[in-house]
């Protein structure tokens, strides 16, 4: 077997002291609140239907803002009442005393405030050590080699397809459109798209991508980067020649927004998020596990029983512990803390092995680590920083992008460059279409003048400064909207009068953002956790008919232990993705033995169906271990005076190569044919240089490909 190409490696917590006294009474402190002051999260008694919770809010003269839950595919019976109630006259302590009283309400509560849990970002490493630890330097830390998940590893013993895998990244959005992750993220096949209508009926308008919980818009767009760099270690694009890598590159990953643009995520958002998944899963979408990379400090009853529900789903909560290094055994962070059976919650480790210095961990509250530490993934493209250039005759100006200006590739566009005055309609000559225009600032704003070189056909323009300043640093350098703009750059008064002085000239405009750089180095147990998310995918991928528990149990019982994590999460180890598809170490992946034996008993050097291959050869090969009789190989061969000929017995799935020499005692081969993809039938493979009186011997190798 030659090297496979699957891959080819391819919180903060705001500090306030909130007690739970009794059923409904919350001691809060009003100072710097760990919650959304003016609303509450009340769950009525079961029984209780919408109609009667509105008549009993009526009675306070409150009204319900949000319905939480989500509709039971299986049960059509009616939900107990979860709903977020807001007032802006009253404070979070007078609407708990006001409603909890009630005899139908079970339970008032604050909306608490999540936030993301990420430790001051790096940038500029050159390695992504987490799937593949050689012992490199990163960031001037030299890493112990195989301190890694083990992921080329895994995916040479994972499946080649299986059913379709969705992970919900319950977070600050995702950059649906970033080339990594376009092809990968979930679609709504029971909404069209842009129509204003919920085409699927349930309850979310043009959810296609998911939802956004904070804006309640179907907008999962992200506004800080934390959720795009999550979603990229999950399910980042495979084999694509770009960028980076997911630990379960095949599955789709569904955006579900909960951060607002103020940077908090709030417990009611985080409520109807994971309901909106369930609801999900309950109508045919195999979503196997949700990524909550936040927490905060207090327990939320609504956020529990939301969690009660995905467990009832079959869905993964992976949460992260937290960046305070604390104890959660003594400082609970939540959802990490909570103690639902589907809740994986992750610490993070570093180059080496160690528990990261930030992270939180928990002999009994923590369930293993993950690498967190220089963790490299995707970041949203339009926080890329934009290079605008201007070169006339062959002489290079800085420049600065006005805001809104159109971009352009890296090659930029071209043409002559001609006097447009100060933009107005008459300062443009009839030569300026096709080319481009110098415009000097001043009188008209930059807007018309770009529009008026628009109407003249200029495909570029240049404003000159009345100063020797660029104008990135000022903020009405702006074509005020967003909209269809040529690109329209500035540079200063000096090198506008240069290049003035030089027409009619050739010249070039390029403007742009490189597209191969929208990735960064992220560090805490933020980035730990979609590492386990991604591993939860690949259990699924692997393991299609597996429950939940024995997801989790796959998980768990197969990780790599380190003694300076004893006693710092349960397991006392590290994810461990090879030992998770293969648990009896025989180089078997346990899938493949299920399929072939019904069991793990068969080990890999046996050969089961007596046909001269091993069950590990039959397993590279990709041929049934209980039948002698679809060997795939050199079939047959013949000799003409065309040269030697070798028939392959292929595999449609396989790639093939034969190598050849003049001896069995070498180690040097040489190349007759690569890349040959098998069909599921006969290959012939030529050898013209063979001759009748020469001796030569071949090798068929086969390479496990996607």
């Amino acid at each position: 077997m030659f090297a496979s190409k699957r891959p080819c490696l391819p919180a903060f917590c705001l500090g306030i002291s909130v007690t739970l006294q009794a059923a409904f009474g919350i001691e809060l402190n009003a100072s710097n609140p760990p919650y959304a002051e003016g609303e509450v999260i009340i769950r009525f008694k079961d029984g209780i239907s919408v109609t009667e919770a509105s008549n009993i809010l009526i009675t306070k003269d409150l009204e319900l803002s949000r319905h939480l839950n989500q509709p039971r595919a299986q049960d059509n019976s009616a939900l107990p009442v979860c709903a977020l109630v807001r007032d802006s006259n009253r404070s979070t302590a007078e609407l708990i005393e006001a409603l909890g009283s009630q005899e139908n309400v079970l339970y008032v509560e604050p909306n608490y405030i999540r936030r993301p849990f990420l430790s001051p970002d790096d940038s500029d490493f050159e390695k992504l050590w987490a799937l593949q630890n050689t012992g490199q330097t990163v960031n001037g830390t030299t890493g112990t080699s195989g301190a890694d998940i083990g992921f080329p590893e895994a995916w040479t013993l994972s499946r080649y397809e299986s059913e379709s895998i969705v992970v919900g990244v319950v977070d600050t959005g995702v950059d649906i459109t970033h080339p990594d992750l376009a092809d990968n993220i979930w679609t709504n096949s029971g909404e069209i798209a842009d129509n204003d209508i919920d085409d699927d009926g349930n309850g979310y308008i043009d959810d296609v991508n998911g939802y956004n919980f904070a804006d309640e818009s179907n907008d999962v767009s992200d506004n800080d980067g934390h959720g795009t760099h999550v979603a990229g270690t999950i399910a980042a694009v495979g084999n694509n020649t770009t960028g980076v890598i997911g630990v379960c590159y095949p599955a789709q990953i569904l955006p579900l927004r909960i951060e607002d643009d103020a940077g908090n995520m709030y417990t009611s958002d985080l409520v109807e998020a994971l309901e909106y998944a369930v609801a999900l899963k309950e109508s045919g979408v195999n979503i196997v596990a949700i990524n909550a990379s936040l927490g905060g400090s207090t327990a939320s009853t609504a956020e529990s029983e939301a969690i009660d529900a995905m467990e009832a789903a079959g869905i993964i909560l992976c949460a992260a512990a937290g960046n305070d290094g604390e104890d959660l055994e003594t400082t609970p962070c939540y959802p990490a803390s909570y103690t639902q059976s589907n809740i994986l919650s992750i610490a993070a480790s570093n180059q080496s092995n160690g528990l990261a210095s930030f992270s939180n961990y928990g002999a009994d509250s923590v369930d293993l680590a993950a690498p967190g530490v220089n963790i490299y993934s995707t970041m949203p493209e339009d926080q890329l920083s934009t290079t605008s250039t201007v070169t006339i005759d062959g002489t290079s100006y800085s420049a600065a992008e006005i805001e809104y200006s159109g971009q352009t590739g890296t090659e930029g566009v071209s043409g002559t460059v001609y006097d447009c005055g100060l933009g107005y309609e008459a300062d443009f000559p009839d030569e300026v279409a096709d080319n481009i225009a110098l415009i000097e600032r001043g009188t008209l704003t930059f807007s018309t003048k770009v529009t008026n070189a628009m109407n003249a056909g200029a495909v570029a323009a240049i404003i000159y400064n009345n100063t020797n300043e660029l104008a990135s640093p000022i903020s009405y350098w702006t074509l005020n909207t967003d909209a269809d703009w040529i690109p329209a750059v500035a540079v200063t008064q000096s090198d506008g009068e240069s290049i003035l002085d030089s027409l009619p000239e050739s010249g070039c405009v390029a403007n742009y953002s490189d597209s191969s750089q929208a990735y960064q180095y992220l560090s805490g147990t933020s980035m730990a956790t979609p590492h386990v998310t991604g591993a939860v995918a690949l259990a699924a991928w692997n393991f299609p008919d597996e429950s939940m528990s024995a997801r989790i149990d796959r998980i768990l019982d197969k990780v790599t232990t380190v003694a300076s994590h004893s006693g710092k999460s349960v397991t006392g180890g590290i994810l461990n993705l090879p030992d998770m598809v293969n648990s009896d170490g025989d180089s078997l992946p346990d899938w493949w033995e299920q399929d072939a034996f019904d069991s793990l008993e068969n080990d890999d050097t046996g050969d089961s169906d007596g046909d001269g291959l091993s069950n590990l050869a039959e397993f590279i090969v990709g041929t049934d271990a209980t039948t002698a009789s679809q060997y795939k190989g050199i079939e047959s061969s013949s000799y003409s005076s065309e040269g030697f000929s070798l028939n392959i017995n292929s595999l449609e799935g396989r790639n093939y190569q034969v190598l050849w020499s003049e001896s069995l005692e070498t180690d040097s081969w040489e190349i007759l044919a690569e890349d040959l993809s098998g069909t599921g039938g006969t290959i012939e493979v030529q050898d013209p240089d063979a001759s009748a009186s020469s001796q030569r011997f071949y090798k068929l190798e086969v390479e496990l490909e996607d």
